[in-house]
């Protein structure tokens, strides 16, 4: 009898040795080898896994090489199923493509399904050659949108979040273009990373100066009292100006935030109007065109909803330094002869732009196209006024188109003048206005008025 105790453990190490996949069921806890599905690397060969299902053993088998078939049609660029089920169900190999099945594996759930893995590899030097050309297009694109994936991690994990979202569009981009759908790869995906990091994004305001137009402004990542600045985050600045002609339009000014996440708003500019609203907003619209041109505005939707909401507004009433009295505007035109004119367009323009800003000004006239020669007078019949502005503006030589259409040009230059000092403070010394038409009056009485109107947003900053 001592001879048959062993039988059952020499059972067991013939059935162990004769597949190996069972040691491997056995350490991965489950009726799954190990190896499913990433496979194992190895070096100069291409590996591919797959499983099938079916009632039966000899259908999951098949339904396994169809899936293996399949997964190699994907790398190739084109299907090979029917060419070589054939040769691969028989032989467990394709010879053309240097292919060898390595592992299988077979297992039973509880329902009665049958299951099949197949573990392959193909020899690198053999099989890559034959991709198509259109597969390899698709490959060097999956490339580039692992490696814009990469930098958007480097750049979310170094606080550049912006850049990061960034990085996430242009591989979105890139996955719509080429239609991409391999794991972590579609678009869709894509961009549910770039909205989640986007969601997060907040632009806040701190150390508000209404009364000079000054605010600073800190891009974060919203994390409560404990939200990390973010760097080099793009934001637009837009607020309100009177233009050359006194009228109202927005103007913008891009910033760039800081290593700290920060950077410092001004009203440095001269058209800026005394009283009004700046808006802040995150400037990522360029890089949500260029989605949209591929996808279609409804894919970017969201996106773009969730960056319009990423503002805040700054409401500002600049407070002037008061002066000793309104100044003094000077300003006399003249024909393209050098001979004054009766008309005042451009000192009516000019003081019409300071009054709506709230500031009031006296006007004068010296009938002097010379500030040297006019200086004397100026500083002896009108020294009561702190402040002088001084402007001489005529006609260039008259250009006259077919059908008596007529250019006309006007030239003149500014001075301001302190008499409390005797400095001069700013020296506009060419503007320039072009007006056209078949009236001279009217065509005259824009084009002064045009210069006055763009003298005084040049000037308008010293009061």
């Amino acid at each position: 009898m001592k001879r048959f105790a062993f039988l059952p453990l020499i059972l067991l190490l013939i059935l162990l040795s004769s597949c190996s996949s069972i040691g491997e069921m056995v350490a991965s806890g489950s009726e799954v080898p190990m190896w499913y599905p990433d496979g194992r690397q190895v070096s100069g060969a291409v590996c591919f896994v797959a499983r099938g299902s079916g009632t039966s053993s000899g259908a999951s088998r098949d339904n396994a090489c169809n899936e293996l078939l399949a997964r190699v049609s994907d790398y190739l660029g084109y299907n090979v199923i029917g060419q070589y089920y054939r040769q691969l169900s028989q032989n467990s190999s394709i010879a053309e493509l240097g292919l060898e099945i390595d592992s299988t594996f077979a297992s039973r759930a509880q329902d009665g399904t049958h299951y099949y893995y197949i573990m392959a590899y193909a020899d690198e030097n053999i099989i890559a050659p034959l991709r198509s050309q259109e597969r390899l297009v698709i490959v060097e694109m999956e490339g580039e949108i692992d490696r814009l994936k990469d930098s958007a991690l480097e750049n979310y994990m170094a606080n550049n979040d912006v850049e990061a979202v960034n990085d996430m569009l242009r591989a979105v981009r890139i996955a719509a273009q080429y239609n991409i759908t391999s794991e972590s790869r579609s678009a869709g995906e894509l961009i549910a990373r770039a909205q989640h990091w986007l969601s997060n994004i907040e632009l806040r305001l701190s150390r508000q100066r209404p009364e000079s137009g000054q605010v600073t402004v800190r891009a974060v990542r919203s994390r409560g009292l404990l939200s990390p600045s973010i760097a080099s985050a793009p934001v637009n600045a837009s607020f309100t100006i009177r233009t050359h002609d006194n009228s109202l339009d927005t103007f913008t000014v891009p910033f760039v935030t800081d290593v700290d996440g920060r950077f410092v708003f001004d009203s440095h500019y001269p058209l800026m109007t005394s009283r009004g609203t700046v808006v802040f907003s995150l400037d990522i619209g360029d890089e949500i065109d260029a989605v949209a041109e591929v996808t279609g505005e409804d894919f970017v939707a969201p996106l773009r909803a969730l960056a319009d909401d990423i503002r805040v507004s700054f409401d500002y009433s600049i407070t002037r330094e008061p002066s000793s009295g309104p100044p003094l505007v000077i300003m006399d035109e003249f024909d393209e002869s050098g001979t004054q004119l009766d008309s005042t367009w451009a000192r009516d323009a000019f003081t019409s732009y300071f009054e709506a800003e709230g500031i009031s000004t006296d006007v004068a006239s010296t009938g002097d196209d010379n500030f040297n020669s006019a200086l004397v007078s100026l500083l002896s019949d009108y020294s009561d006024y702190e402040w002088i502005i001084w402007s001489a503006v005529g006609l260039s030589d008259v250009a006259v188109q077919p059908d008596d259409y007529t250019v006309y040009v006007a030239e003149g230059y500014t001075i301001l003048l302190n008499t409390r000092t005797m400095e001069i403070v700013n020296i506009d010394e060419i503007t320039r206005s072009v007006s056209w038409g078949n009236d001279r009056d009217s065509a005259l009485q824009s084009l002064f008025s045009m210069y006055g109107s763009s003298v005084a947003a040049n000037m308008i900053s010293y009061f």
